[in-house]
């Protein structure tokens, strides 16, 4: 009796190891996706991070040639009411 009993639990052991594996795979299979996924995006992000950083950059520029003119006009003013 003992023994057909132990046959019987191996057997459902057996099974659900099988399932597990199963689930192991598939688990595997959908974080390689999910990391392709992250990749894509992450290049994606990066190009839109890279124009926006050169879109501030040339804001920067721009305010600092306009400063320029701005302190370049004032000193000809002072300059020209000096004399």
């Amino acid at each position: 009796m003992e023994q057909a009993r132990t046959k019987w639990n191996d057997d459902r052991l057996d099974h659900l190891s099988g399932q597990v594996d199963s689930l192991r795979d598939q688990v595997d299979s959908l974080r390689h996706h999910m990391d392709e996924r992250f990749e894509r995006q992450e290049t994606r992000l990066d190009a839109k991070f890279a124009a926006l950083d050169a879109r501030f950059d040339a804001l920067q520029r721009t305010m600092i040639l306009v400063l320029g003119g701005i302190l370049s006009t004032l000193g000809g003013v002072f300059l020209a009411a000096q004399l």
